[in-house]
């Protein structure tokens, strides 16, 4: 058995800056506490590794035992939404889990947020990065230290998929489409942040620059604000070039496997055509 008290005293301990998350986290105990079909509750990300700060939402995580799920949901729903001054809620299903569930995302008017998904109890709970233990008087959860580590598979595709996002920036330049542009340099920088915290062995790579601002702030190259831009035509293509040469280079800081694995034919083209483009003359290039 595990001693339950010790999530209290963890939601206890917060700072006083978390006061609106301590109210919340202890409403949230409080909930599974006087429900018999909930049989855990975690929180991850910010708060559960002390990086969390008044503006940082809850990412909490639920166990409700398995053939009691469906109907448990509703009162779920009901309880957090009343725990504090509620601006509005949503629910609704993850595509990327299946089988019973339920995400309930609630905004409260301190700025607070719940972002709570309702999973089955024999679900994996200690799978949850960086996860503290609130609730589970049954020792169900199975706290586990290790990261799953990146498969080179996973930098190539999303290295791919960065470079995709360059090509069509060039195409809809071309076109004169800039907002379509810009929205595809904010994609290209996003997978860039995964593989620059590959780069630099950061925890969790594959949450991009949130990663990198938690565990290794310091390598942020001065440089990449160069790879922002407005809706100027101009300033649109020189961002996409300076992200293409940083794109191009971040391999190098990898291990073997992760850069080989990278599609450096694909890197080829997409740089030689950022750099044929001729905007000022109105040509494709």
């Amino acid at each position: 058995m595990v001693d339950t008290g010790a999530g209290n005293d963890w939601v206890r301990a917060l700072p006083a800056e978390l006061d609106g998350q301590r109210r919340l986290l202890t409403g949230l105990v409080a909930i599974c506490e006087r429900d018999d079909a909930i049989r855990w509750l975690v929180i991850g990300c910010s708060l559960s590794r002390g990086a969390g700060d008044r503006l940082s939402d809850l990412d909490v995580g639920m166990g409700v035992t398995d053939d009691r799920i469906d109907a448990t949901i509703p009162r779920i729903r009901h309880a957090v939404d009343g725990l504090g001054d509620l601006v509005d809620s949503y629910h609704h299903l993850l595509g990327s889990v299946s089988g019973s569930h339920e995400r309930i995302f609630a905004q409260y008017a301190d700025r607070c947020q719940i972002d709570l998904v309702v999973l089955p109890a024999s679900a994996d709970a200690g799978a949850i990065r960086d996860v503290v233990v609130l609730y589970d008087p049954d020792g169900l959860v199975n706290v586990r230290e290790e990261r799953q580590a990146v498969a080179p598979g996973q930098a190539r595709e999303w290295a791919f998929t960065a470079w995709c996002a360059l090509a069509d920036l060039g195409k809809y330049l071309r076109r004169g489409s800039v907002w379509e542009a810009h929205d595809r340099l904010g994609q290209a920088r996003a997978e860039y942040w995964k593989l620059r915290a590959l780069a630099a062995r950061v925890p969790d790579p594959q949450y991009g620059i949130t990663s990198i601002l938690d565990f290794a702030a310091g390598t942020v190259a001065a440089s990449a604000t160069s790879t922002v831009s407005d809706l100027d035509p101009g300033r649109l293509l020189a961002a996409a070039r300076r992200l293409a040469d940083l794109l191009a280079a971040v391999g190098d800081d990898m291990p073997e496997q992760h850069r080989a694995a990278l599609p450096a034919a694909m890197a080829a083209f997409v740089t030689a055509d950022l750099a044929a483009a001729d905007l000022a003359a109105g040509r494709g290039g």
